[in-house]
């Protein structure tokens, strides 16, 4: 009887010994197996940001690497997530805008405003979006109900990026990561309006971004800035503008006197959605007619295929524009309308876009 209890004891003793390093090398394989990473990963992505990311690869995307931390995740309001990823805290937006629905309200913006350091680039290949070398936007309209999947990307380049030294060259020379996060957003827009039962149209696989220049003479002038009458002021000498292109959100030109004065003379066009944002910012005069002008700012619309609002150009004249002059030469302000109309008409023709409406005078 002892033998057979000995026997026993041995026999559970192996079995629990076998079981413990079985439980402990199916944990070690838990934790360092890349497969078992991946499935992590892929677990935690179903849920994370309303699962609306896209981490898979795809033709699209090449997919987000299974090490990438997940930090925050949030609901801000219907339909709209908010979350943050990676190790720089790198902001992801995804939103579904309906139609009528403000864009703005309680000190925020759905839709990120264009006020960084850097004109943007237009995104190619068919899509509707825009990259500046901090901020990812895509906008991807829905068919039949009037939706749009809205999707932004911010904050994937550490602040050590946005020194202004380095203002004029970010754009020019993109990087890497520009390009991955542009991939990605397309991804990100494309698998969220499944999932919202949205049809759109996206485009094709972006391999890179439009060149931007930087700041240049005026008679360089070539892309938004291009047909403006310059030679209505001597004194304009600098400009700065936006590559255009048929996807853009916003499109911008500046004009400097450099000489005379600091500010620019500043005209800008949004597209769609951006321009109802524009619109529902009530600190500005754009939201009470579809053109008009108030002190040093004009304002015209425009309707453009395929958006469901109005574009709204807009033009500000430099506060010192009008009193510094040359020696001799006349008095005045003499550039800002004439360009603003020019600007408006170039803008509206290259969308396609139809009944202009512009200030009188």
């Amino acid at each position: 009887m002892g033998v057979v209890r000995a026997t026993v004891t041995r026999v559970a003793t192996w079995t629990a010994g076998t079981l413990v390093l079985c439980l402990l090398a199916v944990w070690i394989w838990w934790r360092e197996s890349g497969t078992a990473a991946r499935w992590r990963f892929e677990d935690s992505m179903k849920s994370f940001c309303g699962g609306l990311l896209a981490y898979e690869r795809s033709q699209l995307f090449e997919g987000l690497h299974t090490s990438v931390p997940l930090r925050e995740d949030r609901t801000e309001g219907r339909d709209a997530y908010v979350c943050l990823l990676g190790e720089r805290l790198t902001v992801v937006r995804v939103t579904l805008l309906r139609p009528g629905a403000r864009t703005t309200g309680t000190g925020r913006r759905l839709l990120p405003s264009f006020d960084g350091p850097w004109h943007p680039a237009p995104l190619p290949g068919g899509w509707r979006g825009a990259a500046d070398g901090r901020t990812i936007r895509l906008l991807l309209p829905c068919r039949d109900d009037g939706n749009a999947v809205s999707v932004m990307v911010e904050g994937y380049t550490g602040r050590e990026d946005h020194a202004p030294v380095d203002r004029v060259s970010r754009t020019s020379s993109w990087r890497g990561e520009d390009v991955f996060w542009a991939r990605f957003g397309t991804a990100t827009a494309t698998k969220a309006a499944r999932r919202w039962g949205c049809e759109a149209t996206g485009g094709e696989p972006l391999r890179k971004l439009p060149y931007v220049h930087g700041t240049r003479l005026a008679t360089h002038a070539q892309s938004t800035c291009a047909g403006l009458p310059l030679a209505r002021d001597e004194r304009l000498d600098l400009v700065r503008e936006t590559p255009v292109g048929r996807g853009a959100l916003y499109e911008r030109c500046d004009v400097w006197a450099s000489a005379h004065f600091d500010t620019p003379y500043v005209f800008t066009a949004h597209f769609d959605l951006y321009a109802r944002q524009e619109r529902d910012d009530v600190r500005l005069p754009y939201r009470r007619s579809d053109a008009g002008a108030e002190r040093n700012i004009r304002w015209a619309s425009a309707t453009c295929p395929g958006d469901s609002e109005r574009a709204l150009f807009t033009g500000a004249v430099p506060p010192g524009a009008g009193a510094a002059r040359s020696p001799g030469s006349k008095g005045g302000e003499s550039f800002g309308g004439p360009a603003f109309r020019a600007y408006a008409e170039r803008a509206a023709a290259r969308h396609r876009c139809w009944d202009l409406r512009l200030p009188s005078g």
